[in-house]
């Protein structure tokens, strides 16, 4: 009934929370480690429609990667119209036998992400056109390579201008190096205009003709030349996490950050040394030392050093005493009243670390709510203790 009637409501909803509605039975029942007994989520069927798929466009990820994006009419799902939708790769187009010019059925799922379900092939008339997808790249026109074992085509032209592009996006993002002021839009714009070439230029920005530009008054200049100054000083996991090392995410750079006095130094790892390390498989391995092998990438470190940009491990070694000393953590879920970030900051702080997944090394998973897989897996491993936000707060002295 609910589910039916969610059209008519002033507000919208993907779903619904039911509640047994009698306090004493919400007692009887109780908690498991992360949610109420007494309480389940329903999530309603995605909302669907059908429309014509007009055209396939290319776009070209900062590690080269080349994502097929479809463009259909705009057709309103939800309360939102959507016109392009993500076919991630080659396989997926194939999978789903789609052509040019056909009526497709399109869901959001969750009520999110849209997506294509399938080709309705049945309705083709005769005049739908297959996808081709492109031997060069879009963008720079160098010839695309698909890795053994990988889904994607690649360009593997590092000076690629859609490459370098996103490159300086991430690297300036809020999880990287966190300049504030630049944003997407603002990196295109100044890419466009000139202004800026690689991630080395950030740090050569030309702010007299940024001065010329709508929209950029003295406070704005000032706050991003404060911002940009200020990335100088963040620590060595965030640089490293910002180059943009493919499959290098948060976890890996702070563990690679860990392991060395200077980011150079990883140059003189092999790929044996470089599995050693805490959740570091093979595929990372390669990557890592392909990235630190590859003249052009060190040539950017050599730059960014001498820009200002601190490549040491500057960050004291936490001891042993601290409160968490030895212990290993991670976190899962949506934390009641901490950020992720901000709890993972206070572990390493008082000496504790943070691991990538669950495993016999892990001490401690912390739960939030929709804790996942990650939660099911640690009830398997008798080593590992299962504590709530308030346990782990207390661990800490807050």
């Amino acid at each position: 009934e609910y589910e039916n009637n969610r059209d008519n409501l002033p507000y919208e909803i993907d779903g619904m929370v039911i509640k047994v509605n009698d306090i004493e039975l919400q007692d009887r029942l109780g908690m498991t480690t992360h949610h109420p007994r007494w309480a389940m989520a329903y999530k309603f069927k995605a909302r669907q429609a059908t429309s014509k798929l007009r055209a396939v466009e290319y776009q070209v990820g900062r590690t080269g990667s080349v994502t097929p994006v479809a463009k259909i009419e705009p057709v309103p799902i939800g309360g939102v119209t959507v016109g392009s939708i993500s076919l991630f790769n080659e396989d997926v187009i194939r999978e789903k036998d789609l052509m040019i010019g056909d009526t497709v059925l399109v869901e959001r799922a969750g009520d999110v992400i849209p997506y294509i379900v399938k080709s309705m092939a049945e309705l083709r008339t005769g005049h739908e056109l297959p996808i081709v997808f492109p031997k060069q790249c879009p963008v720079c026109n160098d010839e695309l390579v698909k890795p053994l074992g990988e889904a994607v085509w690649r360009c593997v032209n590092l000076n690629c201008k859609a490459q370098v592009v996103e490159r300086i996006i991430h690297f300036t993002s809020k999880d990287a190096m966190d300049i504030r002021g630049f944003g997407e839009a603002n990196v295109r714009k100044f890419f466009e205009l000139g202004f800026l070439a690689d991630v080395p230029g950030i740090y050569r920005i030309p702010f007299d003709k940024i001065r010329t530009l709508e929209g950029f008054g003295e406070k704005s200049i000032t706050n991003l030349q404060s911002a940009i100054e200020n990335s100088k000083k963040q620590p060595l996991n965030r640089l490293i996490f910002g180059l943009g090392i493919r499959y290098v995410g948060e976890t890996t750079a702070k563990v690679l950050a860990h392991s060395v006095k200077h980011l150079s130094d990883l140059a003189t790892y092999t790929v044996e040394d470089l599995v050693k390390m805490e959740d570091v498989g093979p595929k990372v391995a390669g990557s890592i030392y392909e990235f630190f092998h590859n003249d052009d990438n060190i040539a950017i470190l050599n730059e960014l050093e001498a820009l200002g940009l601190s490549l040491k491990n500057d960050r004291k070694s936490q001891s042993e005493k601290g409160n968490l000393g030895g212990q290993t953590f991670l976190f899962t879920g949506t934390l009641p009243t901490l950020k992720r970030s901000d709890a993972e900051t206070m572990v390493e702080e008082q000496g504790g670390k943070i691991l990538g997944s669950v495993s016999s090394k892990l001490n401690y998973l912390v739960v939030g709510d929709d804790a996942g897989s990650k939660l099911e897996k640690a009830k398997k491993i008798n080593s590992v203790k299962i504590i709530t936000e308030a346990e782990f707060l207390e661990m800490v002295n807050v």
